[in-house]
Order: C-alpha cells, then structure tokens, then sequence
C-alpha cells in the first residue's frame, strides 16, 4: 500500500494538544448545564421542615414540622405500607398537610393488607396538632390471614367443576406446607367474571353466576366458598342463512364461512364474525362497499338459532387514478410504489391496509390519508393520498468518556430522505485522546422494492492501542434482511488497506511487513428478543458470524475467523435482574499463513470484557511487557443489577476470561510459528486454560442513549509474570453487555 496515502492523511490530522484542549471546552460546557438533585429517604418516624411555600399556596406559618408513626403491624413490614401510601403521602407534603390525604393513605395501606389475604384488617389513625407539630399515628389491627379451604360450585351441570376451578389461579406456594390460596376478595370478584365469560363462550348467553357466599371457620383464619350458577339454554347455531346478492364466483368461500359457524355455539362475536368474513369475502373481489345485515332468529326448539344474513353487494371499485399530495421533500414516485393500489385495480380494504403499513415503516410519515373520490362515469374512483412528512435530517453532538480512549467528541450528521427517495446518508467523525475516525454511508432500506437492506459504508481510522497504531481505510457492501420480530441476518463484503506502526515487538505471531491488504466476505445471524437494548430485563440475545480472507477476494493473508455470543437476562423478585454472558471466538490460519497481523487479533480486557484489566491487558505480553493478543479467546460473565432509585442503579458482577495461545508462548520462548497448522494446534490446546478472573461492583445513571458507567473490578490472581494489576477502575458510556 503506498505509504504517501497514510502520511497525507496524518498530516489532515489535528495535534494532540490541539485535541485535548478542545475536547475540555466542550466537556466543560456540557457539565456546566448540568444540574444535580440530592434525595433521601426515612423510615419508621421522620420529621420534615416545611417550606415556605407548597404549590403555590402558603403553608400554616404556625406549623413547622409533622411525624409519621406506624404501628400495630407485624405480618407487613413499615417500609411496604410506606411504599403501599406513597403517593397520598407525598401528595400529604406537598397539599399543606391536609387531612384527606391521610385517608387516602389509610386507605391504600389497608388495601395491600387485604391483597396479602388479611381480609379483617383494619386501619385507623390519629391527626392531632401539637403547637406547631403535626402527629401522625397509625393504628393497625392486622387480624388473620384468611385461607381458601374449599371453593364449592353448585348447580354446573355442564363443565367440570375442575374447570372452573382454574379461573382462580395456582396456589401460592408455601415452603415446607401444603399449597395454599390466599382469599383476596378481588381476586375472588375477577375468578367469577372469568367463569361467567366462559359460559357465554360455551353458548351459556343466559347464564347467572351469583355472587359468591362465604363460610369462614371459627377464628376466621379460613373460608369456605360456595358459588351458585345458573346455566341456562346452551344456544347452538343450526344453520347460517345468506340471502341478497349472492355472487358465483364467491360460493365455495360463502360456504366454508357457513360451515365454519353451523354447529357451533352462539355467542355476540359470532354475529360480528360472520358479519366481518362476509364484507372481507366480497373486499377481495372489489366490492369494498358491501354492507351485511344479520338478524338472529330463535327456532321453536329451545337453545337453537339461525344466523340470517342480507348481503348488499354495492358497485365493483377499480382505481382510475392515484393522486398524492403533501409530498415536499419525498418523491411522488416513492409513494407509489410503496402503494398496493395501483390505477387499473380493484379497490379491496385489505390492500388499503397493506399500502398504509408500508408508507408508515418507511419512517418518513407522520400522517397518512386515504380516500376515493365520487364514483366517475365508468364507476371507477380516484384514490386520493395525502401525507405528512416527518422532519427527516438530524445533527448530532457527543462528547463522551473512556476509560481507555478518554475523552471524545463524536459529531455527524443523518439524511434518513436521501434524493427525496428514503434512501439513508450519514456521515460520522470521531476524535479522542488515541485516534480519530471519520465515516461515512449509504444506506437503501429496501433494496430493489425488496425486504433487503444495502449499507455501503466507508471509513478512515488512525488508532492507538497498548502494541501498535494502525491507520486503516476499508470499504463495505453488506447486506441484511429481517426475516421476523428477532431474527436478522447480514452479510457482504469488506475491502480494507491498514498500515501498522510503532510496533512492540517482531516476535511471535507478528507479520514482518507492517503495511497489508484483507478482502473478507462473512454471515452472520443475530437473535434478540431483549425487551429494551440500553438496560434490558428480560430476554436473549445470540450473535453467531463467520467470515474469510483470501487472496481471491483480494486479500494479502489467508484466514477465517469464528465468534459466537449469547447474552441472557432474567427478571427476578424485588426487581433484580440477573446477565449471564458467554463470548468465544478462534482465528484460523489457512493456506501457507503461518501468522496473523496484530490488528487482526483477538484482545481481551477492558471495560466490557473483563474487567478487572484495562484495555486488552489481559493474557500473554511480550519482553515490553506489551499485549500481543491471540487467536482464541473466551469471556463469561454473570451480573446481579438492581435499580435502587429512579435512574440510578448498582450491579454486582464476576468475570473470567483468556486469550490463547497463552501456556504454548511461554514453552516455546516465543518463537515464531513455522506453520498455520503448528499456530492452530497451540491455540486450541490452549483455548480454555490460563483464565483470569475479575470481580467488582458497578454504578450506573440511566440515560436515554443509554447508563453513564462506573466500575471498580478485583483481580483475585494476578499472574506477575504478565505484571498483572489487582485493581481496575472503569468510566464509560453502556452496560458491559
């Protein structure tokens, strides 16, 4: 590569100290406009300063504080009846210490006692002003929790009383004791409007459930619960009559619509149903104005109905024209072919529908319309669009931290309506205290009016790591596809030029030229069903990519490279989330490649990998007691996070990595590897050993782009023949995974 190319682009490239100075001049602005609230909470008995003014309104000058007491309460801790009452008392506060919010909390504290089974539960309170203090007491008489001994049912001659039984939900379970039910009246009240739907489901229209009566044992800590139920006829559908206009083409539709129903229960969405298939039989054949009357008629034998059916077919729409308006910045041309009504078609709901989606996933649309116009001579109508645009450009300023890169400044700018045609264009700078980067892409969403999408991005990168500086420039053509909700798959091509300087050390697995060439085609597939990408809760997410270099593809060096990652979280009580994560990859030598570039390797450590190192600290060194990286490597981790109030949330964690080979280098006195296969062979008998481990607690603040990140991580075992550290400390920007 020529080497003039790299020296003009360092040349383009700003001074550190100019850097540096500009990057604390906007860091500096940006945390001037930042403000900060400090919060605290009390429990058992607190007292509170009243300020001079709440909500507008001026407080008793007479009253300075107030105290709040709890007592009575054992089965239910205070801090829950403080949470149960939150709001009343916050509302308490700040209403000038009103007595009605006290009610109101009252109230709030007994309902958690009754949603814990405690239905004798009872609280009362004491509001007494003292000279310029207000007390507080509440009194709580908790009484039995109440046990469901047996839920009877009487007079259901037609579904098992096991089945109604479900409607009440699975017994709480009890450690070291028989499941037991809890009586909540709600959930009794929900139980029986559960079986009451079921019975209409089943063609019970008539059926009363009554209102449950309740037997409680002498101490009242259990209740016996009988429900009496009034069946009723079971109303069958005998036959669906359809008269009106009855088109031919339409009859095998018609009577698969009829056989459908005939036989089966009656119910209200039976008439709707029938009623909605009709319309959307005689849609798809461009009678989009079709109107059904249904009438239901009782036969003379008890609990059997016909559905009869006057079917007014209206006029067959073809589409004459397609008129847009509203379209500013978005070409006509776009819209139409976004459109499943084109002139010449007939008019169905079901393509009006279809075209709407279409043009709102384009993300350009703020409000669409669609109407036909009167009906012209020949019948046809003009469908008329309107729309409206949604601003479609956007700029953007980050300034950021590192614990690695330190301070940075991200700036760009996004076209998401590129040549009015909803193409993307993005560019993309990026400037820190060990490089700079500068991007730039194209992007066609719907590549070729397909679900496919083209990126074609382009990048020049100078960076600093701990062995070297790389310049790089690459240029890609990938492409992607949805295939559902979670699955994504992409692949393409990669052309990329890299000049490697301020090399470590020429040893082991380094390449005796510093400048080369790499084409790489490569597939991947991802899983994610996250429910939310910045802090996640709940799901999974399983990355999986292979790609290869080789000299067909234009490349200088021959390998293939594997990685894999599964990422899962699990909601778990109190609003704990437990993260388990498990990264690997492995570089394959192919052909005569007896080496593998630096800058092509794997590294580990870092404020998202273990990280109890710093970055790419972790794993063999060489005399400099410089990173040299590997071709295996492996990360797991497992995390405890917990959100302990409002933004603000902590995490726990253990990680364990390596990279390999590892043990081969020490044996071999780092000699180079006089073939791939030689290289291969030590990596994988190295790929699970020699791991290091971190353990460490972390700090987080919520943000929309995503949790400002502290961690502190321990390592248990530093090896010192790599000078290995005990301790790290991280600043960062996202969760480590």
């Amino acid at each position: 590569m020529d080497s003039k190319w790299f020296s003009v682009l360092n040349k383009s490239t700003p001074s550190i100290m100019f850097r540096f100075l500009l990057l604390c001049c906007l860091v500096a602005a940006w945390c001037l406009g930042a403000g900060a609230s400090i919060c605290s909470a009390q429990q058992g008995e607190q007292t509170a300063e009243l300020p001079d003014k709440i909500s507008g309104t001026e407080s008793p000058p007479q009253v300075q504080s107030y105290s709040i007491t709890i007592k009575g309460n054992s089965s239910i801790k205070e801090k829950d009846l403080r949470k149960a009452a939150a709001g009343e008392l916050l509302m308490f506060e700040q209403r000038a210490y009103r007595k009605a919010d006290i009610d109101d909390a009252a109230f709030q504290m007994r309902s958690a006692y009754l949603q814990a089974g405690y239905a004798f539960a009872l609280v009362d309170y004491t509001y007494e002003k003292k000279g310029d203090h207000i007390e507080v007491i509440f009194d709580i008489q908790e009484g039995p929790r109440v046990i469901v001994e047996n839920i009877v049912f009487q007079g259901n001659r037609n579904i098992a009383a096991d089945k109604l039984l479900s409607f009440f939900g699975e017994p709480a379970k009890t450690w070291g004791r028989k499941q037991q039910t809890i009586f909540v009246e709600s959930a009794v009240r929900d139980g029986i409007n559960m079986i009451r739907d079921h019975y209409r489901g089943e063609g019970f229209i008539d059926v009363v459930v009554k209102n449950p009566d309740l037997s409680f044992n002498e101490n009242r800590s259990g209740v016996t619960i009988t429900i009496a139920i009034e069946e009723g006829p079971q109303y069958i559908i005998s036959d669906v009559q359809l008269q009106g206009d009855l088109l031919p083409g339409l009859a095998p539709g018609l009577d698969k619509i009829k056989n459908e129903l005939t036989g089966k229960p009656y119910y209200v969405r039976r008439k709707l149903f029938l009623r909605t298939s009709l319309e959307d039989a005689y849609d798809a054949v461009g009678y989009a104005e079709a109107n059904v009357a249904i009438e239901v008629i009782q036969q003379d034998e008890p609990g059997r109905i016909i559905l009869d059916a006057v079917i007014t077919s209206g006029t067959q729409v073809r589409i004459a024209d397609v008129v847009i308006s509203g379209n500013d910045s978005t070409k006509e041309s776009f819209i139409k072919d976004r459109l499943q009504l084109k002139p010449g078609d007939i008019y169905t709901r079901g393509k009006k529908m279809e075209s709407f989606r279409k043009l709102y996933d384009s993300g350009l649309f703020a409000k669409i319309s669609m109407e036909l116009s009167g009906p012209r001579e020949d019948g046809s109508r003009i469908l008329e669009v309107e729309v409206e645009e949604l601003p479609t450009r956007e700029y953007f300023v980050e300034p950021g931290w590192g614990s690695y890169e330190q301070l940075r400044l991200r700036a760009g700018a996004f076209e998401k309506n590129l040549f009015g045609i909803g193409k993307n264009g993005r560019i993309d700078g990026l400037v820190s205290m060990k490089g700079e980067t500068i991007s730039l892409s194209y992007t066609d969403p719907w590549l070729l009016q397909t679900a496919i999408s083209m990126n074609v991005p382009l990048y020049f990168e100078s960076r600093d790591e701990p062995s070297y500086t790389s310049d790089e420039a690459a240029l890609s053509v990938l492409f992607s596809r949805k295939f559902s909700k979670n699955l994504t798959l992409s692949t393409g091509y990669q052309y990329k030029m890299t000049q490697l300087s301020n090399l470590a050390d020429d040893s082991v697995l380094q390449k005796e030229e510093e400048d080369y060439n790499k084409g790489t085609v490569g597939i991947q597939a991802i899983w994610d069903s996250r429910d939310d990408i910045f802090y996640p809760a709940a799901g999974l997410r399983l990355a999986s990519s292979f790609d290869i270099s080789l000299p067909a593809l234009g490349s200088e060096i021959e390998f293939g490279r594997i990685t894999l990652g599964c990422r899962y979280f699990i909601q778990l009580p109190q609003e704990y989330i437990l993260g388990l994560r498990a990264t690997t990859g492995l570089i394959i030598p192919l052909g005569d490649q007896s080496f593998i570039p630096i800058s092509e390797r794997f590294f580990n450590g870092g404020d998202n990998t273990v990280r109890s190192y710093q970055h790419s600290e972790l794993g063999p060194k060489d005399e400099n007691n410089e990173p040299t990286g590997g071709l295996g490597y492996n990360v797991f981790s497992i995390e405890l996070r917990k959100r302990f109030y409002k933004n603000f949330a902590t995490t726990l964690y253990v990680d364990a990595g390596n990279v390999s080979p590892n043990k081969s280098l020490l044996a071999n006195d780092f000699m180079p590897y006089a073939s791939g296969s030689d290289l291969l062979d030590d990596t994988l008998n190295d790929f699970f050993s020699e791991f290091r481990f971190g353990i460490g607690i972390g700090f987080q603040y919520l943000l929309p782009v995503g949790p400002i990140r502290i961690d502190v991580a321990y390592n248990p075992d530093p090896a010192e023949i790599w000078n290995e550290d005990n301790w790290a400390f991280h600043f960062s920007l996202g969760m480590a995974f």
